[in-house]
């Protein structure tokens, strides 16, 4: 079954995994990264999502730990903790993400 919670928890493991291409799988070929905060644009599409993941993945070793989840209908709110981001820091981050059919079509993020 492929459920909006299945789909991001699917995208978080591979985030965990720093499996580059299994995680832009888990998106639409149209998807918009947006700051939740002003809800500015920050990215369009899966090679702007690959470029900035890229160096996360391949350089950082980035993982984030789920502190809580929420889900309502098609969107999957996490609150996580990200290390890797910042040098020696955890990040606490949520994540909205909108889910459409079987992939992630809008994310906004809000970082502390």
């Amino acid at each position: 079954m492929n459920t909006p919670e299945e789909i991001v928890q699917r995208q978080l493991d591979y985030y965990n995994e720093n499996n580059l291409e299994a995680f832009i799988s888990t998106y639409h070929g149209d998807v918009e990264i947006l700051n939740l905060e002003d809800n500015v644009l920050v990215l369009k599409g899966l090679d702007a999502l690959r470029e900035k993941y890229r160096e996360r993945f391949e350089i950082q070793k980035v993982k984030a730990e789920l502190v809580n989840r929420i889900v309502i209908g098609d969107k999957v709110i996490d609150h996580e903790h990200v290390s890797g981001i910042k040098s020696g820091e955890i990040v606490k981050a949520v994540a909205v993400y909108k889910v459409e059919g079987t992939k992630i079509k809008r994310v906004w993020f809000l970082y502390e």
